[in-house]
């Protein structure tokens, strides 16, 4: 399999942003984001198979394939998490605050249901959120989404439910039992059992674990956010903690607290000892890893002027830091060892590209690697948002094995890598996915998969298809078609099958296009709406097994450049995010900002001293509420320079009124600004007037890039 090729207009797509395709300074009513045009037919597939009926050990049927002739010949543009990046998770699902637990060579991570609160179309103030989410994964990349816990349908009396922290052990009865503690809200912690990492799930006690101003807690004003370990011995521990019991700027609060767990993991054996947790905010979780226990936790947002140590340097502003112990009820045990995790919008370089906020860690080994599942508000800069809204992230988490020191590393969106290849004869849940379009879930436990428009599709990356193929089959319910394509979105289908079914259904396809190679990417496109896809396998080819192909020949190689401007408040920063996978011209979009934020200046490219390639910024789209205003630009910009990878700043000394690109008429002008410490502001004026503008598109030229 080689690496999935798309054309520019799908490029383009896929880095939700709007090819302005008009020169001079024009404006458009809103975002080209109209489906993509594909080679599909109804005769892309050889033929297909004739009706067969297989006599399962359940008696299940499958019917046959219709051939109606229905034709795709168009695909959804509506992908925010593109096929090159891991990060994160979730194409779809806003959920944060992640705690891991693996189970059956099945990694599953927990998380905070954003998705539940941005469904009240509000601000994200968390009011809303009174369910979990899950997911689930064994290769890294491919993510089951596993549905919602209902928390508050488990147990009523919870305020909201926030930042999950699981552990699990054997029991006398034999079967691994899941504790899953969480927020309830801010004031307390609750905790629910299974003995099946997805549920279903119950309330052993009716009532939180920990409550506000209980016996025994004090100096602890918002005692959530917990993290669970269960140590060798088979003794469980409880962190928590939030908020700061004095005024600010006070390095020490003690407020985060531990506790060992009694025997039957719902109740206290030992008192709540504080923990001397440096610029202590929030998102405690802890881990036991070879012998020792590590916290970790959230800094705040102070300046750094009052730290008090010489042999570790502060912690950057709002990361994540960590705390070692081998006794954790011994106060004065814990050891600080800094920072381990940058925030959001920071990296070892300086700005990252993503916007900034608080974050929640969780450690975990999985087939023999170290992860670090951590949130950002990458999904919802992708789509356009301003809400708050967060999503869950993987990286790797660089622990020094022989000594467990944790180096100080940073958020991609990148992500890890597939660490085995998918199955595709095996029977897969219609909601395993990399990424998708336009897709939804059904309700419950184990959802299916659902289309929500013309052209939807999944994708999934990575599957071993070892011995060919001769059908395909899946588990479908609704009228319509579903398309295989391998490796290109705008390829032509190698199978499909074609169906109307009032409830599910297995449905085959027993005939396959020709096509060669082992290691393919999935996509499953389908016709319209309203399609549920609950499940779906491949049957093996009459032929001998294939050469192996190594697994990395899935991904895609590609050059990243950063375009970093700068706003006050209200509203985040503009940044841009390119991802050049080869010489030509890309439109990326930056992160939105609110209407009265001031731009102070346009963005600065990340320095490359290595860099192989040039970049042209021909024009800038400025987004308006009637649409976007490109103005032309053509300025040169040097990813190998400190000084000439810039675009227009404020510092530059230009005179208020000032044309800085474009015309008079229709430009961007040097204007006045209330901020003091810059000589002034970019407006867009069209037709003499100011027009207020909520994010910039970047569109370039590419020339002489070399891909390593």
């Amino acid at each position: 399999m080689k690496g999935v090729i798309m054309n520019k207009k799908i490029t383009a797509l896929i880095c939700t942003a709007a090819m302005l395709l008009v020169s001079g300074c024009s404006e458009q009513n809103g975002l080209n984001d109209s489906p993509v045009q594909t080679e599909s037919s109804a005769d892309s597939v050889d033929s297909v198979s004739k009706a067969e009926t297989s006599d399962k050990p359940d008696n299940e049927t499958i019917i046959d394939s219709l051939n109606n002739g229905i034709i795709i010949d168009e695909v959804s543009g509506n992908v925010y998490k593109n096929e090159r990046n891991a990060n994160p998770i979730s194409p779809s699902i806003f959920c944060a605050d992640p705690t891991a637990v693996e189970y059956n060579g099945r990694l599953y991570v927990y998380g905070t249901n954003d998705q539940q609160q941005s469904e009240e179309g509000t601000k994200n103030d968390y009011a809303h959120i009174k369910s979990l989410v899950v997911f689930s994964t064994d290769d890294m990349v491919n993510w089951i989404y596993h549905g919602r816990i209902e928390v508050d349908k488990i147990a009523p009396w919870i305020t909201n439910s926030w930042a999950p922290s699981i552990a699990s052990r054997v029991e006398e009865d034999g079967l691994t039992h899941f504790y899953l503690y969480f927020s309830n809200g801010g004031g307390g912690v609750g905790v629910i059992t299974s003995t099946d990492p997805v549920g279903p799930w119950s309330d052993p006690l009716g009532e939180p674990l920990v409550y506000q101003n209980m016996p025994g807690l004090e100096n602890c004003p918002a005692p959530f956010d917990p993290g669970v370990c269960i140590d060798e011995n088979g003794t469980g521990w409880l962190t928590f903690g939030g908020g700061n019991a004095a005024d600010g700027g006070v390095v020490h609060t003690n407020v985060p607290k531990v506790a060992r767990l009694g025997a039957d993991m719902l109740s206290f054996d030992s008192e709540f000892v504080s923990i001397d947790a440096p610029y202590f905010l929030e998102a405690s979780e802890l881990n036991y890893i070879d012998g020792t226990y590590y916290y970790t936790y959230c800094n705040d947002w102070q300046n750094r002027s009052k730290w008090d140590r010489k042999d570790i340097p502060e912690p950057p502003t709002c990361s994540m830091a960590y705390m070692t112990t081998k006794t954790p009820l011994d106060a004065n045990s814990w050891e600080y060892k800094g920072a381990y995790f940058y925030n959001s919008g920071q990296n070892a370089n300086g700005e990252s590209g993503m916007r900034w906020g608080n974050n929640h860690t969780h450690f975990c080994e999985f087939q023999g690697t170290n992860y670090i599942v951590h949130h950002t508000l990458l999904l919802e800069e992708l789509t356009g948002g301003t809400a708050g809204y967060r999503s869950i992230m993987v990286d790797y988490l660089p622990m020094n094995a022989a000594d467990g020191e944790i180096p100080i590393t940073a958020a991609t969106r990148q992500g890890v890598s597939q660490i085995k290849l998918l199955d595709p004869y095996a029977e897969n849940s219609g909601a395993v996915m990399f990424t998708s379009a336009d897709i939804g879930y059904t309700d419950g436990n184990d959802p299916a998969a659902k289309s929500k428009a013309n052209g939807a599709w999944t994708y999934v990356r990575g599957a071993d298809f070892g011995y060919g193929a001769s059908a395909f089959t899946a588990d479908v319910k609704g009228k319509g078609r579903i398309e295989v394509r391998l490796d290109s979105i705008s390829g032509k289908a190698v199978s499909f099958i074609e169906f109307d079914n009032a409830d599910y259904a297995k449905v085959r396809s027993t005939e396959f296009s020709k096509f060669d190679g082992r290691n393919h990417n999935i996509y499953l496109v389908f016709s319209g709406a309203d399609i549920e896809l609950r499940s779906w396998q491949f049957t093996k080819g009459n032929e001998e097994l294939r050469p192996e192909e190594n697994i990395s020949d899935t991904e895609i190689k590609y050059e990243t450049l950063i375009l970093t401007g700068q706003a006050v408040n209200p509203g985040p920063s503009p940044s841009a995010y390119v991802e050049m996978t080869g010489d030509g011209e890309y439109s990326v979009k930056s992160t939105s900002f609110e209407k009265e934020s001031e731009l102070l200046n346009f963005g600065f490219i990340n320095v490359d001293p290595d860099a192989k390639y040039k970049v042209l910024v021909k024009s800038v789209g400025l987004e308006t509420e009637n649409g976007i205003v490109e103005v032309p630009v053509n300025a040169e910009l040097d990813p190998t320079s400190g000084s000439a990878n810039g675009l227009a700043n404020g510092w530059m000394g230009a005179e208020i009124g000032s044309v800085i690109y474009g015309t008079k008429e229709c430009g961007i002008v040097a204007a006045k600004t209330t901020v003091d410490w810059i000589g002034y502001r970019f407006a867009l004026i069209k037709n003499g007037e100011e027009v207020p503008f909520t994010s910039i598109t970047y569109n370039l030229e590419i020339s002489g890039l070399i891909l390593d």
